[in-house]
């Protein structure tokens, strides 16, 4: 871990909770003189010091310019360095509430200590080696996840496992680049390096890097979610579909064709993914302006969608010609097709439609559903999951998942240094080449780490976190 700065000269406060009606609310101090200024507000010199660590407290919080009782709470003390910030931390744990809490700030604030800016625990606790970059940027991504996936991902990162895979593969790298600098610098002690000895290394970074990536843009959707669009022609079940979907009547259905004419929105949390699901207008040629206009936009939606659930009907008698003109017109983005209405069909008549689906499409996902039983609706989500997601969407507990674009891009910088190492080294050129390209990877791996990363980049990083953070 990055340690960059040793010791801060001043002490901080913030509010760390939410400052609504809550049964509960934390200031929190960071710094030197952390036990001081808790002193000062709950009396008694030297009584913070001498608390024992990781115990609480009861005490009156006071004004101390006033003597004014402010808060009846707890106080909790962390000695330096084995705190969240590597510094002396103290918790007032009072009540909940806007006026109470901002009191008890100012108290603080009165008392010697600054206001704290957005990340700066978090930065401090970086700058003392309590945590690297990427494990401080998943703080911020877990106080920010909006489905359980997303907090599992960023609880992953905190603890260290992306870390620890990113450190694996600087560690071969080192490997290799020792062997390779030790050819160059002692050519007559050491000869010329075994280019298997000085691949073999480079093979297995590489192998982390590209499994790292393959995570991406999973991760990626886990953080910003996905625009989802239910299409096909009038009066297949989109509209149902949707409602069933969202436990909701989020659409108006009606057994007439053409009842849905403008984008219905609704959002959703599919297996984990944060969903912005749109039902659209019945895709056909038709001679009602207004209908057309529906058409158009239903045109528009699937053109930009990030998956398209294409919906057939199961009681139709098989795949229409326009149905698979509409298959055929997704082929250039991800897509998935349901048949629905299962319910309303013998198996024998399902599977027969579905055999003639996969005529049309031999490798798309092809799940039979019911919008009335919910029959298929898990097999559809996680077809979805799959679909959008680089990693298949399943992810073990101790498995990384890149949740950064700054990260995904380190990494693509880092495998290209690689591919360009192992290419140089296979073509037998010269071993100062390639530790260029070896040293540009370690760079951009450091990157996600912090142990190389600029100031102004950290600096920018901590800048878009709350405040008490």
């Amino acid at each position: 871990m990055t340690s960059v700065i040793t010791a801060f000269p001043d002490t901080i406060a913030a509010i760390a909770t939410a400052t609504g009606a809550a049964g509960i609310g934390i200031v929190r101090l960071s710094g030197p003189d952390a036990l001081d200024i808790a002193d000062r507000l709950v009396g008694g010199s030297g009584t913070a010091a001498r608390q024992k660590p990781y115990t609480l407290r009861r005490v009156t919080v006071r004004d101390p310019r006033t003597g004014e009782a402010l808060d009846d709470a707890l106080i909790a003390v962390f000695h330096r360095p084995r705190s969240l910030t590597g510094e002396n931390v103290v918790e007032i744990q009072g009540h909940g509430g806007m006026v109470t809490l901002h009191r008890v700030l100012a108290a603080c604030l009165a008392s010697g200590a600054r206001a704290a800016r957005p990340g700066e625990f978090t930065e401090r606790a970086f700058r003392h080696g309590k945590m690297d970059l990427a494990q401080a940027e998943a703080v911020a991504a877990l106080v920010s996840s909006q489905t359980v996936a997303a907090q599992r991902a960023a609880l992953r990162q905190v603890s260290g496992f992306l870390s620890q895979r990113v450190n694996e593969a600087a560690s071969a790298l080192q490997e290799s680049l020792a062997q390779i600098e030790a050819s160059i610098d002692f050519p007559e002690e050491i000869g010329d390096a075994d280019p298997a000895e000085v691949d073999a290394p480079l093979a297995r970074a590489e192998t982390i890097t590209r499994d790292l990536l393959a995570t991406a843009g999973y991760g990626r959707r886990l953080q910003e979610g996905i625009t989802l669009v239910l299409a096909g022609r009038p009066n297949v079940g989109k509209s149902s579909l949707l409602n069933t979907l969202s436990g909701t009547e989020r659409a108006i259905v009606t057994p007439i064709p053409g009842t849905t004419r403008d984008i219905v929105e609704e959002a959703l949390n599919l297996g984990g993914l944060p969903v912005r699901a749109l039902d659209t207008a019945g895709i056909r040629d038709t001679d009602d302006p207004i209908e057309e206009i529906g058409v158009a936009r239903a045109r528009q939606a699937v053109q930009s969608a990030d998956v398209v659930v294409a919906v057939l009907d199961a009681t139709s008698a098989g795949i229409s010609n326009e149905d698979t003109s509409f298959l055929q017109s997704l082929a250039a983005q991800p897509y998935v097709i349901t048949v629905n209405k299962a319910d309303a069909v013998t198996p024998d008549a399902l599977r027969e439609m579905v055999r003639a689906v996969r005529v049309a499409d031999k490798d798309a996902f092809i799940i039979p559903v019911s919008a009335v039983t919910r029959e298929g609706l898990t097999a559809l989500t996680d077809a979805i999951v799959k679909t959008v997601s680089g990693s298949g969407g399943s992810t073990s507990d101790d498995t990384p998942v890149v949740t950064s674009a700054r990260h995904a891009a380190a990494l693509e910088s880092a495998l290209a240094s690689l591919q360009a190492a192992r290419t140089t080294l296979a073509h037998g050129l010269p071993l100062e080449l390639i530790a260029v390209d070896v040293h540009g990877a370690m760079q951009n791996l450091g990157e996600i780490t912090g142990a190389t990363t600029r100031e102004e980049i950290i600096a920018g990083i901590f800048a878009r976190f709350c405040l008490g953070k």
